[in-house]
């Protein structure tokens, strides 16, 4: 069990300590996409799984469906502007 929580402390400081990172460049997007998985894996192992909250499992999977979600937009976004223009 110490282990588990150990290397769920770790994620989300690593996670944070990236978020961070990005958002002093003004990335606050990429920051986004990197810190709401994490602290939303955080809450769904730590508060649903482990302690039985209900509530707190719903937001942890709604975080991470977010983040995900947004780090697959920038991704469409990155390869739409990859593509050359047509040539009609």
């Amino acid at each position: 069990m110490r282990i588990a929580m150990a290397l769920m402390a770790l994620m989300l400081v690593l996670g944070s300590v990236s978020a961070v990172g990005h958002a002093r460049k003004g990335r606050w997007g990429k920051a986004a996409e990197v810190f709401l998985p994490v602290l939303g894996g955080n809450l769904m192992l730590f508060g649903g799984v482990d302690r039985h909250l209900p509530p707190l499992l719903w937001l942890g999977i709604l975080l991470l469906i977010g983040g995900l979600g947004l780090d697959a937009l920038s991704l469409w976004r990155a390869q739409g502007t990859e593509r050359e223009p047509s040539s009609r």
